[in-house]
């Protein structure tokens, strides 16, 4: 159903190396893409055309004052999810942008975080049939002690790349 992309065809390279190298690859690959995401060594655990998994440990440069993941990294975390899932989708003739995202801080963060973006098969017909479009990409955020300390509503839009 997904139209072939550069990052989709790199998923689909990758589908049979070791899960530690897989990770390494696609972390490095969308770090090229967006360079924040590089800085931040967030790991890419599961990757396929309907879910996308990734990891933030709590580690010192991400923490705020209360030595848990910063809202900012949180949120991050939770945008990297859904816009890699998305971005699979996304021919390369178009731009993917977050149209506007929203989190509500639930409860205070114990150990680190992982959020699952997932895409239903109308969701990804849906992109395939649209040219320019925008969706609301579901994703879910748990800590280590199996809590969901933020709750999130990423808004993916896309468009046509301008020609120069």
């Amino acid at each position: 159903m997904s139209q072939s992309n550069r990052l989709l065809k790199l998923v689909k390279a990758t589908s049979k190396f070791p899960k530690g190298i897989r990770s390494t690859l696609w972390s490095k690959a969308f770090g090229r893409i967006v360079p924040m995401v590089g800085t931040a060594n967030i790991r890419y655990l599961e990757v396929d055309v309907n879910h996308v998994t990734v990891r933030l440990e709590n580690q010192k440069n991400m923490q705020n004052h209360i030595k848990g993941v910063h809202a900012a990294a949180m949120a991050l975390l939770a945008e990297t999810a859904t816009g890699f899932l998305t971005g699979l989708h996304i021919p390369d003739n178009r731009i993917l942008l977050i149209k506007s995202l929203h989190v509500d801080y639930l409860k205070v963060v114990e150990g680190g975080l992982t959020a699952t973006a997932t895409l239903s098969l109308e969701q990804q017909k849906y992109i395939a049939d649209h040219e320019k479009g925008e969706l609301v990409i579901p994703v879910t955020v748990i800590d280590d002690a199996g809590n969901e300390p933020i709750q999130c509503q990423m808004l993916w839009a896309w468009l046509p790349k301008r020609k120069k």
